[in-house]
């Protein structure tokens, strides 16, 4: 190549034809000193027949990460398939909740009107007749039926006040004491 750089340069120039054929040529040689004395790394051939392994090698990376690619796409789409379904179950929740909270105020509408409940939340009730407030207690039916109730009613109070009720009423109220510490 640099002969045929000379000869066109040559070509050009026919007068100092000698003097730039001598120049170049004084070029060139010191050109190829430079070359042969320029250290350069010798080829390495292990890279070279290395290549094979490194390309399967990395062909196994390459369809291991396809093969988790694809994996993580199916546990993606496991997940969103979830997602709507909890999110079709949220929403049908809501409608029922909303159902439900219609029905609970139509109720409590008919429980006021039943009960007469006014705004402020009073229960009107009807009046007590005269009547229902006369009657007579439930001791007092009770005692009614029984002959000689002054009798019983002085019975029920000695062993009200005899020693060994209040004994035992004792002992039951340290037994309790005892089981509510325990």
């Amino acid at each position: 190549m640099m002969e045929t750089v000379i000869i066109a340069i040559l070509s050009n120039k026919s007068r100092e034809n000698e003097q730039i054929q001598y120049h170049l040529n004084c070029l060139k040689k010191r050109l190829l000193q430079m070359f042969e004395t320029l250290k350069v790394p010798p080829p390495k051939l292990k890279d070279l027949t290395n290549m094979s392994s490194l390309l399967k090698m990395e062909k196994a990376r390459h369809r291991a990460n396809e093969e988790g690619l694809a994996s993580l796409q199916e546990e993606i789409d496991k997940i969103v398939e979830t997602t709507e379904a909890v999110t079709g179950d949220i929403q049908s929740l809501k409608n029922k909740i909303q159902i439900l909270t219609g029905e609970v105020e139509e109720k409590e509408k008919k429980v006021k009107e039943m009960f007469q409940i006014d705004s402020s939340g009073v229960l009107s009730l009807p009046e007590l007749s005269q009547k229902s407030l006369k009657a007579p207690t439930l001791q007092e039916e009770i005692l009614a039926q029984i002959p000689n109730q002054n009798a019983l009613l002085k019975d029920f109070d000695v062993l009200h006040n005899s020693s060994q009720t209040k004994n035992m009423l004792t002992f039951i109220e340290e037994a309790y004491k005892r089981l509510d510490a325990s």
